[in-house]
């Protein structure tokens, strides 16, 4: 489980002037379910990101991390603990392409300390890697990048799952077979989904929370969102929860 109490992270620019980027930011990303983290450009929703996978800290308030035990872990304060039990998967993969695959997914485990074939095998066969093993990663398609993405953030088995628009740039049937991953991941795991598309968010998540310019707009169920804005859908719910921050 994510939980993020009143996070607040502020920036200084570069006349050294103050720049909130979140401001009072606060809900929580359930076990065994999908939440999204929906806004336009700007939101503040990588800001976010950043925070709860502890590449940044809050200027105030608290992002927490949870196993499944229900202990909770300080993502500022015991930021080892805490990154264990996620696996992120970022829109644009940084992979070292003159590596194999199987050659980056071998230096993955050892980084997570977890170098039993099982934990490998498991990914290989999930992300159906086992054609292109010893392929470098430059001859990769961008949907073969994203599934070894995928295949090297899961290869310690974590709790939650980070996704920062993990359908980006891939074709149809890439998008289709994605979506399908993350929903068998979503048994098992907590996972966030950051995304622009509503009608994606709508298919896959349990519960979304709404940005704009640093702020919760909305955090709920996507039915209780529809019902409480009067919308058919997430998408005319998105635009009329935003309509008065436009300028």
């Amino acid at each position: 489980m994510i939980e993020l109490v009143d996070f607040t992270k502020e920036y200084k620019t570069f006349f050294n002037q103050k720049k909130t980027a979140a401001h009072n930011v606060s809900f929580v990303a359930k076990p065994k379910s999908i939440t999204g983290l929906l806004g336009p450009n700007g939101a503040g929703k990588t800001t976010v990101i950043k925070a709860i996978c502890s590449i940044h800290y809050a200027t105030s308030g608290s992002v927490y991390i949870y196993d499944s035990n229900k202990n909770k872990f300080d993502a500022a304060l015991q930021v080892e603990r805490a990154k264990r039990l996620i696996g992120y998967v970022s829109e644009n993969p940084h992979l070292y392409r003159n590596y194999s695959v199987l050659e980056y997914l071998k230096m993955t485990q050892e980084i997570w300390n977890c170098t039993d074939g099982e934990s490998l095998r498991k990914v290989i066969e999930m992300f159906g890697l086992g054609d292109v093993l010893k392929q470098k990663i430059s001859t990769l398609s961008k949907g073969f990048c994203q599934r070894v993405n995928f295949a090297a953030s899961l290869i310690h088995d974590p709790e939650v799952l980070v996704l920062d628009e993990p359908a980006s740039g891939l074709d149809p049937n890439q998008i289709i077979e994605t979506r399908k991953i993350i929903k068998k991941l979503a048994a098992t795991k907590t996972v966030l989904l950051s995304t622009h598309i509503m009608s994606e968010a709508e298919s896959l998540c349990d519960d979304v929370v709404i940005m704009s310019e640093g702020k919760v707009l909305a955090s709920d169920s996507v039915e209780n969102i529809k019902k409480k804005t009067k919308s058919k859908n997430l998408e005319q719910a998105y635009i009329n929860l935003t309509k008065g921050d436009r300028k």
